[in-house]
Formats: structure tokens, sequence, C-alpha cells
């Protein structure tokens, strides 16, 4: 199963005057062991529309694939402190 390390959740405006929470969620990190040889290892991408986020055991479902979670970007822990977010147990 490929792993996304230095990941973060970022949502895509596909129309400019969708509400907000109405934006689908994707994840973005650097790619690891992806079995299908598609990114080479520590590729930068952007994941099709997130499913599901399973953060206790540390996988995440988009419409195409299933990933391990490695760890989070610095960048998104500081967003999700600085806007009292957290990011689970």
């Amino acid at each position: 199963m490929p792993r996304l390390e230095n990941w973060s959740v970022v949502s895509t405006f596909v129309n400019e005057f969708q509400a907000p929470e109405l934006l689908e969620k994707q994840l973005h990190g650097a790619i690891y062991d992806d079995e299908l040889n598609r990114f080479k290892d520590g590729t930068n991408i952007t994941t099709s529309t997130l499913v599901e986020l399973d953060l206790n055991n540390k996988i995440a479902q988009t419409l195409n694939t299933k990933y391990v979670l490695g760890n989070p970007s610095e960048d998104y822990l500081r967003w999700l402190e600085d806007n009292n977010i957290s990011l689970g147990s």
C-alpha cells in the first residue's frame, strides 16, 4: 500500500461560488512505495477526493487508492493548532 509522508488535507475550488464546507477534500504529500509505479519515491502528489480518513489506524481512502499515513506536514500541524483544530487522539 502506498504511504504518504509530510501530508496535509487540502481543498480544491472547482467553482468560485461554492460554499467552503462543500469543497471536496484531498490529501497532499510525498508518496512512497507506490506498487503501481506511477510515482517515484518522494514525489509530491495531490490525491483524488478523500473518502475516509482513519487517523487511529493511519489509513486514508480516496476515490482511487488506499494510503498508509506517515507523519503529517509541520506546516499543517501548525495551521491546525492556530485554528484550534485537533488531528485526533
